[in-house]
Order: structure tokens, then sequence, then C-alpha cells
């Protein structure tokens, strides 16, 4: 089960979702976490320090070998990213079939793992498209802010353009709120307007907006692993719980 966790608009809490939702399927299942954002947000989220990567996903992009990428840390394994990736897309520029480079190398490493999860960059370009070609299914973490709901419609497009023209049966997952904030008008207003454009998209679970998210990520550690009693953590393990039910995944 390969899931990539997508939204080209940033901070909508891709890398927290992806992280959160691998440490906790990781207490039942093997689980493979994919870091493919140049940014490498999900490689420091658990506390790897980029600099001391010999193989990382950028590697991968242009050598192949993902086996040799692969990390092991708090009980999961990790492919991790550097900055060093933005510089692959160039390199990749031309290249036949590129946009299967990921989905070739997990073909040959799935049966290790009951899910895999890729956080992609916050853009469609051409590692974005590599994920959601990997991938059976695509979660979309939507901010509770004004203007989250930008470009979901040109997301929901490049799915279609996905399945249609690259030959995929890509799913989407759902649709999850995330930093919501029960006082403020925006948060209630954004969660309004997912429900009455993706009513049959939207999962039941939603984020709330929590400060300890932070504070764990700073920590290098899923706010699931950091403080299991916060808030987030306990929607996080609703998340984890719906999505199993979705994927029928005991």
């Amino acid at each position: 089960m390969i899931i990539s966790i997508a939204n080209q608009k940033g901070g909508c809490g891709k890398t927290t979702t992806a992280a959160n939702l691998g440490a906790l399927l990781a207490k039942k299942h093997r689980v493979l976490l994919v870091d493919i954002d140049p940014q490498g947000n999900l490689t420091t989220h658990f506390g790897i320090n980029k600099a001391d990567q010999k193989h990382t996903i950028y590697g991968v992009m242009l050598n192949g070998r993902i086996e040799d990428a692969i990390i092991r840390k708090d009980g999961i394994n990790i492919v991790p990213s550097t900055i060093d990736l933005a510089g692959a897309e160039v390199e990749l520029t031309g290249k036949i079939g590129r946009e299967y480079i990921l989905d070739n190398e997990l073909k040959r490493i799935a049966r290790k793992y009951d899910f895999i999860i890729i956080d992609t960059p916050p853009s469609l370009g051409i590692f974005t498209i590599n994920s959601l070609v990997a991938s059976d299914y695509v979660l979309i973490p939507v901010q509770a802010e004004f203007f989250a709901l930008e470009g979901l419609t040109q997301l929901m497009r490049v799915i279609e353009l996905v399945n249609a023209r690259l030959s995929r049966n890509l799913k989407l997952l759902g649709m999850v709120i995330t930093m919501f904030n029960s006082r403020t008008r925006s948060s209630k207003d954004v969660l309004e307007d997912v429900r009455k454009h993706y009513s049959k998209s939207l999962l039941k679970t939603v984020i709330p907006r929590n400060v300890t998210i932070t504070d764990s990520t700073m920590a290098g550690s899923p706010v699931v692993i950091y403080r299991k009693t916060a808030p987030a953590s306990k929607s996080y393990i609703a998340l984890a719980k719906e999505i199993e039910r979705i994927v029928k995944v005991k």
C-alpha cells in the first residue's frame, strides 16, 4: 500500500501528517517513509542529521538502488532527503521515463512493507508526479486557513491526468483538515467549504492546531511519540485508524 501525501500549497501539514501516520502505523505494520521534498523536512522531523547521509533520495532518482538509501529511526525505515535533490530536477530534464523512476524503485521493495508513505514537495513538479505515479492512494491535507482551497481543483486534475496519460489507477484516499482552530471563524468557514465542495472526499478526523507539534518537531520526534496525550496526537491516532478502515488493513 503506497500513499502519497500531497498538496502544492506549502504549510498545510503534509510532513507532520506523514511523520505521525508513519510512526503510528509502524506499531502494527511494516512501514517505509520516503522524503522526496528537497527541503527534507520529514528527514529533519525524525531528528536525522542530513549532513551525515551518504545515500538519499537524490541518488535514488539519478542512479536507482533505493535499498542503499533506507535508514532506520524510531522503529521506522526512512529514505531521507537533502537540498541536493533540488538539482536532480534539472539533471532529469529530457530523461525518458523520468516520471516512473520512483515507481520502478518501489516496485522492487514494495512486498517488504505494508505501508509506504511518501512526503511530497509543495509543488506539482517531477517529484510529486513521481510520487503520484508510484502510489495507490493520495491523501490531501487541507489547512484550515483562508485560501486553503486554492489549487485543490488543479491537484484533482493532476490526479486525473496521471491516471489517464500515465496509465495509473491512483485513488483519492481523502482530504483531512489540519491546523483547525475551533475558536476562529476562518477555520470553521474552511471546514464548511470543504464539506460543501468535497463532501464525499473529506475524512471525519480533524487535526487541531497544537503548539506541541512545533515542540515535537524541534525535538526531532513526531508528536505521537513526543507527547501521546497531546490533542494532536489523539487526532492522528484517530486518523490512522480511519485510514486503516478505508484501505481495509487490520
